[in-house]
């Protein structure tokens, strides 16, 4: 439902013209922020709403797939004049990363496949890494990108031999099958590793002290 208008905003972004871009981008971007409230509707008895063969939304994905439709409008009003200075092209291909973000975010937010999550949640470290070097207010900013690559590269791997672990144990990586397939792990310390493997790619990508560094 938010997936399609939000691929269309890279063709209205290379299409629209220079004076109207922003505005256009804007409007366009708030119109899926409030179409993307429609998540609010509670879940339906077996915990999905608006199912599909590959993606659906649940009590957790709702509030994370509004967040970032609200967001996009606001990163377009944060960033309109600090980009204005540039030409009308490379405007156009930061507009354009910051959709291709927000598509990503919507897959990996609504997916029922855990390694279809894994693949969307990693891919947008491609338009982050190019928004960050290219973007980047601090002279840094490519020491940031390099550090922002390792460490997000480094900490997924083992989310990735979690995924398979979980594979090889209950035969499938849906989230709806899974909850009728328990997962059983052979001792404590096999828990706790498992556990540490499944948070660590996430809290890369949050602001905390020692994973966060090449911010």
């Amino acid at each position: 439902m938010i997936l399609a208008p939000t691929i269309m905003l890279i063709p209205t972004a290379w299409a629209t013209p220079a004076k109207r871009l922003w505005s256009t981008m804007f409007a366009h971007s708030m119109i899926i922020a409030i179409i993307s409230l429609i998540y609010l509707k509670p879940a339906a008895v077996t915990g999905w709403s608006f199912p599909s063969p590959n993606m659906a939304v649940d009590q957790l994905s709702s509030p994370l797939l509004i967040l970032t439709c609200w967001l996009l409008p606001l990163m377009i009003l944060a960033s309109q004049q600090h980009t204005s200075s540039e030409p009308i092209n490379r405007q156009r291909m930061y507009l354009s990363l910051l959709t291709v973000l927000q598509a990503l975010l919507v897959c990996a937010f609504s997916t029922t496949e855990l390694i279809m999550f894994y693949v969307m949640f990693e891919a947008t470290l491609i338009p982050t890494l190019i928004i960050i070097t290219r973007w980047g207010n601090q002279k840094q900013r490519l020491h940031a990108g390099i550090y922002f690559l390792f460490y997000t590269l480094v900490g997924s791997l083992p989310f990735l031999v979690a995924l398979l672990y979980i594979q090889i144990k209950c035969g499938n990586l849906s989230f709806i099958s899974l909850t009728l397939t328990p997962l059983t792990i052979s001792s404590s310390l096999d828990g706790t590793i498992f556990w540490v493997c499944c948070l660590l790619a996430l809290l890369v990508k949050m602001p905390l002290y020692g994973l966060h560094l090449w911010l």
